[in-house]
């Protein structure tokens, strides 16, 4: 288990993920970079050491169905990203049903 596959059990996430390890995905939707780096974590008692070539900067898109970007938060932070985003999804969701 290493990469992707550690970070999805370590957060108990049930939905696919990709890699962008040298940032060309997020060149594509304007996300600044920065220089990678190593960092080390313990999982399931063991040291594992993650590198990554590029660090993108937080930013959540929401993509609609017609594959266009239909809200970008660029300054999303990670303890309040996901309630921000649901908020997102539910106001669309209603604004849809009327």
């Amino acid at each position: 288990m290493v990469g992707l596959g550690a970070f999805k059990k370590v957060n108990d996430l049930n939905f696919p993920m990709i890699s962008d390890s040298d940032g060309k995905i997020a060149k594509q939707f304007g996300v600044p970079l920065r220089d990678g780096g190593s960092l080390e974590r313990t999982i399931e008692e063991q040291v594992m050491t993650f590198t990554r070539g590029v660090t993108a900067s937080r930013w959540t898109f929401v993509i609609g169905k017609d594959g266009k970007i239909i809200h970008k938060d660029m300054k999303a932070r990670a303890r309040q990203d996901s309630k921000n985003t649901l908020e997102v999804l539910k106001g669309m969701a209603q604004a849809e049903g009327e």
